[in-house]
């Protein structure tokens, strides 16, 4: 079955596995445009049960068209699937214009008409419903544009409280059925986990009457993003995740779709921007992301609030802090900290060794202490292993150690919440580690000296506490 919508054009039908987008790939924070305005080049296509065919569509579910004197991309709905950007994307900005058409299809035919937008796409196609890929959605739906739902077993934590009857007459979308879990995401409440048998809706409706243009945007940065609709921030998700062998692994990269779901609906100005850092006007919904509100240590102001213990020392000479002799610990004694982000650069001479202990206590004269009873990121060998960089150490080894060349800086950032370690290098995750041993969720941080003739140098080291 095909249809058409009486004010629009057929200018292109099925998807084109030719060029890719018709825009060269931009610089971080510049825009460019996923669609060209004339095919589907750069997308592939896939449709769902009972179809299951990739970059075939015999149906024309994904079309190309004139809607309002301009191009646009029309998802008839009529068969669950997904138009899929060929390429990955990991901390970016992505916006689209949607428009409702007309028609709805069983088994949604008399329920609210419903899209999404799923980023962070991972897998094979059909892996949620028989139709998407595992991915964190931004729903686009009457009455609940900017929803998260799981999709093929994605976890997500949210600030919320779960819908009661007593709520339900407030909240914008109304639940299909009495079973339904949702949870009502409020900024300052309570943080829940959202597993797979929740939804997560926001307490505003933004979206404007049916028949008119919306503009929906996500904002992803690492595991947490935010959804944007007609310019309203109505939802904001941190740690997305889903678990595979026994662990629960970030979901910080993937494709984006589209998705076909009973629905028709135009899409047109798919832009994307990859971002260093969120946005200024949004990063107050990015605890730890930016530079705003760290804490430089390794300036003049702080390095009094540091002290040798065990043999070796310091030399801090121009921001850069070398260790020599050892093993010792060079640990920041002002205060203690609970939940941070510890930002910092190292450059390690081949064969040196240090690390970066976090939460330990008061050490008194024993830098054993730090290591037996805090939890220590190892800068050592890139093998990887639970000794080499990137280590929790001698807990979990990470999963790739992506260092640069010996004689250059490499990055690092080191989150701590509750009993959550992740540790970044050189903008990759690397390490995801839920603590097993107890370790205290607040305590002092600190820099390790070996006795090697090789040196590992220190600087930029900053904190931001998170609240």
């Amino acid at each position: 079955m095909r249809v058409a919508l009486a004010s629009i054009a057929l200018l292109l039908v099925g998807a084109s596995s030719g060029s890719a987008f018709a825009e060269e790939k931009a610089s971080a924070g510049e825009w460019r445009s996923l669609f060209n305005g004339k095919d589907l080049s750069g997308w592939d296509t896939y449709l769902g049960p009972p179809r299951k065919l990739l970059n075939q569509d015999p149906d024309r579910v994904f079309t190309v068209v004139e809607a309002g004197g301009a191009p646009a991309i029309r998802i008839s709905g009529e068969i669950y699937g997904a138009l899929t950007a060929k390429e990955e994307f990991e901390n970016f900005h992505v916006r689209v214009d949607f428009k409702w058409g007309p028609k709805r299809w069983p088994p949604r035919e008399t329920v609210g008409r419903d899209s999404g937008i799923l980023y962070n796409c991972i897998g094979p196609h059909g892996a949620g419903s028989g139709a998407w890929m595992r991915s964190v959605e931004c729903n686009i739906m009457e009455k609940g544009c900017g929803q998260w739902w799981s999709v093929a077993g994605t976890i997500v934590d949210v600030e919320g409280h779960r819908v009661t009857p007593e709520m339900e007459p407030q909240v914008p979308y109304k639940k299909e059925g009495a079973g339904e879990s949702i949870i009502v995401y409020k900024k300052g409440a309570p943080k829940l986990t959202a597993k797979p048998s929740d939804g997560v809706t926001p307490a505003v409706d933004p979206e404007k009457p049916l028949g008119e243009w919306n503009i929906v945007e996500v904002i992803c940065f690492g595991a947490d993003s935010i959804h944007i609709v007609n310019g309203v921030v109505n939802m904001v998700l941190t740690n997305s995740r889903f678990p595979e062998g026994g662990r629960e692994v970030p979901l910080v990269r993937g494709k984006i779709q589209l998705q076909s779901e009973a629905a028709e609906i135009l899409y047109r100005k798919i832009e994307i921007r990859t971002l260093k850092e969120p946005p200024p006007e949004y990063r107050e919904h990015f605890p730890g992301r930016g530079e705003t509100g760290f804490i430089r240590l390794l300036d003049e102001e702080h390095l009094a609030g540091w002290a040798q213990c065990g043999p070796g020392s310091f030399n801090v000479e121009k921001g850069i802090a070398t260790g020599v002799g050892g093993m010792g610990l060079w640990w920041y004694r002002k205060q203690p900290f609970g939940d941070f982000v510890l930002r910092g650069e190292f450059l390690q001479e081949e064969g040196a060794d240090s690390g970066v202990f976090l939460r330990f206590p008061d050490p008194g004269n024993d830098p054993w202490i730090a290591v037996k009873q805090g939890h220590e990121v190892e800068i050592g060998d890139p093998k990887p292993d639970k000794g080499s960089t990137g280590s929790i150490y001698s807990f979990q080894a990470p999963r790739e150690c992506p260092l640069r060349p010996s004689g250059e800086w490499n990055e690092y950032e080191i989150s701590c919440t509750g009993k959550r370690y992740q540790v970044k290098l050189n903008g990759k995750l690397i390490n995801d580690y839920i603590d097993t041993a107890g370790r205290p969720l607040r305590g002092y941080i600190g820099l390790q000296n070996y006795p090697y003739e090789k040196q590992v140098r220190h600087r930029n080291l900053r904190i931001r506490e998170l609240r």
